[in-house]
């Protein structure tokens, strides 16, 4: 497309309408208009900020048409009211708490790309740095959360014993899916930090006596026998050479003719579209240069090579994804 000015310029400077949403995010401003709409006053004498200020980011905010206001007070819009509500069942706030976290870490992709190094230390966010572990997971969730309804089909079940989620995060999708099938018995799996959080997530769950937690790094350690596997929203911190291991040992965990479903992030040929999946790869090497996203064709190819059959993908309706269904040959 021809390129403009004012176009160059919206690009140029669009980590500032990241950066507002982010602070709003961050100021906790969101939860506190879930509950009644407020005037720039009293949210900045609620929120402990400074009156000026607050009323500048509101302005902003609204004209991003994240808030709407009338006689002085600011909502959140009816349009952005899913994503931003507190008390909204796909609510985002979650997930926008840790894109925080992206935010000074995007600001050394340069320096990132010049040496072929990570930005942060490798396993900062699995682990390495509890409070981060944390954000992260429970972005995931809410992430996932907002997600679920149009992953939850693409994921084939198994027609005996459990079912396997590798890497399995917060475990929000397959908790859904033992929510939504009686007698579904599931097994998630994931270092002992990110399960940590999981845990919190499943009490309370309809499913919860049905949901077994096994601690481990799939990379490293066995995976227990199952009647399927999801593995979902994790192919993109491997290499090639890692996820074909993996994939190997997902066949030795199943049964010939069991099924598996891998679900990600995946590239159309040539690695530029979908954009968000392009620029999401260059996220992660950020914090591992020899990983991300992967070609829905690659993923195939390797389930093939690592003994599967029947091997089929197809994009995941109104997102970046695909879904990658196997079984065991």
């Amino acid at each position: 497309m021809p390129w403009t000015m004012q176009q160059m310029m919206d690009l140029a400077t669009g980590y500032w309408r990241a950066a507002a949403l982010g602070a709003a995010v961050e100021l906790g401003w969101f939860e506190r208009l879930t509950d009644q709409p407020l005037s720039a006053d009293e949210l900045a004498r609620a929120a402990g900020t400074a009156p000026r200020q607050t009323a500048a980011l509101l302005r902003a905010l609204a004209g991003l048409g994240l808030l709407s206001e009338e006689r002085g007070r600011f909502a959140i819009s009816s349009d952005a009211a899913p994503f931003l509500r507190a008390d909204s069942p796909t609510c985002l706030i979650e997930a926008l708490r840790f894109n925080r976290d992206l935010y000074p870490v995007w600001g050394a992709l340069a320096e990132s790309v010049r040496r072929g190094a990570p930005a942060v230390p490798p396993g900062a966010h699995l682990g390495g740095d509890p409070a981060r572990t944390r954000r992260f997971v429970l972005g995931m969730h809410s992430r996932a959360t907002a997600m679920a309804s149009a992953i939850a089909p693409a994921v084939v079940l198994p027609a005996r014993g459990p079912l396997l989620d590798v890497g399995s995060g917060p475990g929000t999708f397959s908790r859904r899916l033992a929510e939504d099938r009686a007698g579904l018995r599931v097994i998630q799996f994931d270092l002992p930090p990110v399960l940590e959080v999981a845990r919190e997530l499943t009490r309370g769950s309809s499913a919860a006596d049905r949901i077994e937690f096994h601690s481990g790094d799939y990379r490293r350690d066995p995976l227990p026998p199952a009647g399927a596997i999801l593995f979902c929203g994790a192919l993109h911190q491997e290499t090639p050479e890692s996820a074909a291991a993996l994939f190997r040992k997902m066949r030795g965990a199943l049964p010939a003719g069991a099924p598996a479903t891998v679900i990600d992030l995946m590239v159309e040929p040539g690695g530029a579209r979908p954009v968000f999946a392009a620029l999401f790869s260059l996220n992660m090497m950020l914090f591992n240069p020899a990983a991300g996203v992967f070609e829905a064709g690659q993923t195939e190819a390797l389930l093939r090579e690592a003994g599967f059959r029947d091997v089929a993908s197809r994009s995941i309706p109104d997102l970046p994804y695909f879904a990658v269904t196997a079984n065991a040959g």
